[in-house]
């Protein structure tokens, strides 16, 4: 039998969660929702929401808009894969729901493509 070092086993636990990550990205299982429905969901729920982004609203912030209205993306520089964006572009936007505070709703994103 083959010993297999502590450092290992802990460098394999430490990616999945990585790997787990990037394979939800091709997972379709999760459904698109709707601004609308975001703004219903519970903080921390994963979403896929469908349509444009309008502008940019602050360093991180962006403005989302589908067709039953429009919500904040926070977008950090790593999630963006070296890809630019007008407000032309349809988009697919991966993310979870961040609630800040009883009124404010937002995506925190953890991916974007253009589809």
């Amino acid at each position: 039998m083959k010993k297999i070092s502590v450092l290992a086993i802990l460098g394999a636990i430490a990616t999945v969660p990585g790997f787990a990550a990037s394979n939800n990205m091709n997972n379709n299982a999760m459904t698109v929702v709707s601004v609308e429905e975001v703004r219903n969901m519970s903080d921390n729920s994963p979403v896929i929401i469908r349509g444009y982004m309008l502008r940019q609203n602050g360093e991180n912030s962006y403005v989302f808009q589908d067709d039953t209205g429009t919500i904040n993306l926070e977008i950090d520089e790593e999630d963006w894969g070296g890809q630019t964006f007008s407000p032309n572009d349809f988009v697919e936007v991966w993310g979870e729901v961040d609630k800040n505070g009883m009124s404010v709703t937002e995506i925190d994103v953890s991916a974007i493509k253009k589809l």
